[in-house]
């Protein structure tokens, strides 16, 4: 213990300590000593202002005997759920079998869960963590008292700072003890498969499928392609793990038409981490290789040509055309007509006048057997009475009355998201009325008169009630008006296009959190048209990212990639620029980012190396018991040193009030105030 003073006083401040005694001692000399107890108030006062002027303060020691705690650090990083021996089961079982010794030889610990950050720990793991940062425990233990450090991990760190260095500057002893064993478990995985998601009947697909490997792997592996659980080749592919990666192509011709579900599997080993991922399917849409189309033309005009030099641009499509020459013959057998099935029926101005009923019956039937699409073009020669009887049959409701318009009209396209410049004026020739749930229009004169409308009653139907489509033909503007108008209905129609088929898919239907994923689809037309897409990819209706897909000429698809987001299962929708509705909806999955498991194996060297730099010991599983060995009570002398200051002390200052007010009562008692 030590008494001094911090400050010392200035002449001036002595000057006036020594005036104001004086004064004090004058006025005791003055009126005497019959006031003795106001006297000694005073002085009490006066004596510890004086005193407190100096700072004076008071020193010691103390000392404290702290018992310290061993930490105890639990890898709960993916990696640990993945070791066969010991598993996941295996090691809560040991570590709560230590944690009970402990508790009975009375020695303190605390526990703590470690992954890419620490938490403290009620000792049961569940490998729920993402990556592992063992740098992290060096830090964290140099900040608190612990009497040594305790890791059950198997050694795999892929996050922060080296642990080599972390832990070369520890001040207490660290011991580890591994989990697992040196060889590195194995994974065979599906990485992607390159195929077109639209292909042609009977013409060759090409399919690519990347399997990649991590591991100590070096062996070959069978690689198998199914169609609807039908074996359509196999081949063997050597991978040699390590994150090495082989592709396997197959060639095949589908048979079948419509969308059809193939399947990619690779072998699996008996050691394999996840055969999950061994197994991949994927869908291609399969469309004719040729279309037949009838032609049936009343009285040739101006459009004719162009529907033909039109329909012939698609080398998939074979046109049989009927010119009508006489009321009764037709420029090519009409009973070849209706003998040959068709994909699509056009009738090209015509009818001219009304067809008889038994010749509508027959047409439905025929339509409905073989599946056909209808398509009327009106014609310098028709007028709503010509087409009477086909109304239902294209989807259209009955016009009873309506005004002609002898000029030509000014129109644009219904949907309003959707706006050409520079069209030409079309003459309007039919007046048309859809069916409600039944047709949609597409097109619309700018006197609310319908120019095109789509019907899908019983089987597919396009009217356009106009005889001079021909201009759009022709039309120089910045724009393509035909394209929409006659070569969009002619895809949706025979279900040819790539504008109305789900034609787009992914790379995969499962990533993991911050994987590239690849989204890709096949032009069938062989060509770039004006059709643009783009992608939105929602999660419980919530937009999760947006983004426009772009054509890649080089390879004739369109394609976009991102980076998949956080975990769970997600709908990409695809959008183009014709529709304000998805084309293409479907879903994919987002698994927890799992890096560890590229490699899960038991890094010894590294645990031996923090152990030795820290003057502590490792131990295998299996020897954990061990740890006992090295488990002692420590404990640490604390010293406290300890000061009083008067000019700050509470009790100091409250003696003085108390000095003040009793003299205040004292002097009130006497009559001084």
């Amino acid at each position: 213990m030590g008494f001094q003073f911090l400050s010392f006083t200035s002449p001036l401040t002595s000057i006036l300590i020594l005036f104001s005694i004086a004064i004090y001692v004058y006025l005791i000399r003055f009126y005497g000593l019959k006031h003795k107890g106001l006297y000694a108030i005073r002085l009490s006062i006066l004596s510890f202002l004086i005193f407190l002027l100096f700072n004076p303060i008071i020193s010691y020691d103390t000392e404290k005997i702290k018992n310290l705690k061993w930490a105890v650090f639990l890898d709960n990083s993916a990696s640990i759920k993945y070791h066969k021996s010991p598993s996941l089961a295996s090691v809560n079982i040991g570590i709560s079998q230590i944690f009970s010794r402990m508790k009975k030889e009375d020695i303190k610990y605390q526990v703590h869960s470690f992954d890419s950050k620490i938490d403290i720990s009620d000792g049961i793991l569940n490998g729920e963590g993402q990556t592992t940062n063992l740098g992290n425990l060096a830090e964290y233990m140099s900040e608190q008292d612990f009497a040594g450090g305790i890791i059950f991990t198997d050694g795999i760190s892929n996050e922060g700072l080296n642990p080599r260095l972390s832990f070369k500057n520890s001040k207490i002893p660290i011991y580890s003890i591994g989990i697992g064993n040196q060889n590195s478990l194995v994974d065979i995985f599906l990485n992607s498969i390159n195929t077109p998601t639209v292909a042609i009947k009977n013409e060759r697909i090409n399919v690519a499928i990347d399997i990649q490997s991590i591991g100590d792997i070096n062996d070959r592996f069978s690689v198998s392609l199914y169609e609807n659980k039908k074996l359509i080749a196999s081949k063997y592919v050597r991978l040699y793990g390590m994150g090495s990666k082989v592709t396997a192509n197959f060639q095949f011709e589908p048979k079948a038409l419509g969308k059809q579900q193939y399947t990619a599997q690779v072998s699996s080993l008996a050691d394999e981490v996840n055969i999950n991922n061994n197994k991949q399917n994927f869908n291609i849409l399969i469309l004719k290789d040729k279309y037949r189309v009838g032609l049936i033309t009343g009285s040739p005009n101006k459009n004719t040509s162009i529907i033909k030099k039109s329909l012939s641009k698609n080398k998939r499509i074979v046109v049989d055309h009927y010119v009508k020459i006489s009321e009764s013959d037709f420029s090519k057998n009409i009973k070849s007509f209706w003998q040959t099935s068709y994909d699509l029926i056009i009738f090209d101005n015509y009818p001219i006048n009304p067809l008889p009923t038994n010749f509508i019956r027959v047409l439905a039937k025929k339509g409905i057997a073989q599946q056909s699409a209808l398509m009327l073009i009106a014609g310098p020669n028709q007028t709503n009475k010509s087409i009477s009887g086909l109304e239902k049959l294209l989807g259209l409701g009955s016009v009873e009355k309506f005004e002609e318009f002898e000029d030509d009209q000014f129109w644009d396209f219904e949907d309003q998201s959707y706006f050409f410049k520079d069209l030409p004026p079309m003459k309007q020739t039919l007046y048309l009325g859809g069916l409600e749930d039944k047709s949609k229009t597409i097109a619309i004169f700018e006197s609310g008169w319908p120019l095109l409308i789509r019907g899908n009653n019983k089987f597919r139907s396009v009217t356009i009630a106009s005889s001079n489509i021909n201009k759009l033909y022709y039309n120089k503007g910045t724009v393509d008006p035909f394209s929409k108008l006659f070569s969009e209905s002619i895809e949706w129609l025979i279900k040819s296009g790539v504008t109305t088929e789900n034609f787009f898919q992914m790379n995969r239907d499962y990533y993991q959190q911050g994987e590239i994923a690849y989204l890709s689809g096949s032009d069938i037309t062989k060509k770039n048209d004006s059709t643009n897409f783009y992608l939105k990819v929602t999660k419980n209706d919530e937009v999760a990212l947006s983004k426009e897909i772009d054509y890649n000429i080089d390879s004739k698809k369109w394609e976009v990639n991102f980076r998949a987001p956080k975990s769970g299962i997600y709908q990409f929708e695809i959008y183009s620029n014709t529709s304000t509705k998805p084309i293409q909806t479907d879903e994919f999955t987002v698994l927890e980012s799992q890096v560890e498991l590229n490699q899960v194996y038991l890094n010894e060297a590294l645990l031996k190396e923090i152990s030795i730099v820290s003057q502590g010991s490792y131990m295998k599983w299996e020897d954990r018991d061990k740890i006992f060995e090295y488990l002692k009570k420590k404990e640490k002398r604390e010293v406290k040193a300890n000061v009083i200051k008067f000019k700050e002390n509470i009790f100091i200052l409250v003696l003085i009030v108390i000095l003040l007010c009793s003299e205040w009562f004292s002097r009130k008692q006497k009559g001084f105030f």
